[in-house]
């Protein structure tokens, strides 16, 4: 099995001009606990890429201004801000990338197959993963998670967070019980957390960075054919962790994980785009308080959570 090592996770330039950057050999894809050749010598390359065209540079000066754009600013169309640049993050097909092992070939011989029990276990009962931990926990028992398909994936801002918080939240279903549930995963200041077994029904959030969900944008996974496997979507939230794995406020900060995971997979698996009407909203610091309270916003966003908490499509 061969996993991807030469994730490019560039940080796309909104506000200045699009750059992108590639080997001269193009994306290379190391085996399993491999480094690409000349790892050191390509590392430093991208970081020096990174401080030549980063947005916001280091300054104090900078960091206000960035505080202050951040107030003003509105995203254009996904569709349109992503046609006609070069790919920048590279990941092989999940499906050309993983060998079976005998268990696992044993396990889909018609013979041998177990009655299916649906969601396993793990989905029951709430719990916070680092993303590392989440690929290790699907990897153990490869058979226990194999029925288990990413249906789609929504870019979340939550209204009533510090600093606007964003992250991504993605439909997982069995596809032989069809049953579902919600998994939400994102970067805080204390690290990339995915969380499971998260009471949605209820109303209630795990903490105060997921209160009061806006949806920005979704990635909807419709061909049963080519809808990701779960343990896909974990080798990408991994390996963008990895890649550059510290909380900065004006760089790889909470909407630049949550971008670069959606990109990534729509890159790779397609699927449909849907704009929700405050996707402009991405990346935009939104004061909502006492006296500024939003009243247009909170109302989408009241709405959405009640809809999340009766279905389960996004």
């Amino acid at each position: 099995m061969s996993l991807f090592t030469d994730l490019f996770l560039s940080y796309k330039d909104k506000w200045v001009a699009q750059h992108s950057f590639t080997t001269r050999n193009g994306p290379y894809y190391a085996p399993v606990g491999g480094n690409p050749p000349a790892a050191e010598s390509q590392a430093a390359e991208v970081d020096r890429w990174s401080r030549l065209h980063g947005r916001f540079g280091s300054s104090r000066f900078n960091t206000v201004f960035l505080l202050l754009f951040r107030l003003f600013y509105h995203a254009s169309s996904f569709e349109v801000a992503h046609t006609g640049y070069p790919k920048r993050l590279y990941l092989p097909l999940f499906s050309e990338t993983v060998s079976k092992s005998p268990e696992e070939a044993r396990d889909e011989n018609p013979l041998n197959t177990p009655a299916n029990q649906g969601l396993p276990d793990l989905f029951k009962t709430f719990k916070r993963f680092s993303t590392k931990e989440w690929l290790e926990t699907l990897l153990q028992d490869p058979s226990e998670f194999k029925n288990l398909k990413v249906n789609s994936i929504t870019w979340i801002k939550a209204l009533a967070s510090p600093f606007s918080h964003e992250f991504i939240q993605f439909i997982v279903e069995d596809s032989v019980s069809r049953q579902r549930t919600r998994i939400a995963a994102g970067r805080e200041e204390t690290g990339d957390w995915v969380l499971v077994g998260w009471n949605w029904a209820s109303g209630d959030t795990p903490s105060h960075h997921y209160n009061l969900p806006l949806p920005l944008l979704s990635v909807t996974f419709e061909d049963p054919n080519k809808k990701p496997d779960l343990r896909a979507l974990a080798y990408v939230l991994s390996a963008t962790t990895e890649k550059h794995p510290a909380y900065k406020f004006r760089r790889e900060m909470c909407w630049w994980y949550a971008e670069t995971v959606l990109e990534v997979m729509h890159e790779q698996f397609g699927g449909k785009v849907k704009e929700w009407e405050w996707s402009r909203y991405r990346y935009s610091f939104i004061v909502k308080t006492s006296f500024i309270r939003r009243r247009a916003l909170t109302k989408h966003a009241e709405s959405f959570k009640r809809q999340l908490a009766e279905e389960m499509s996004y």
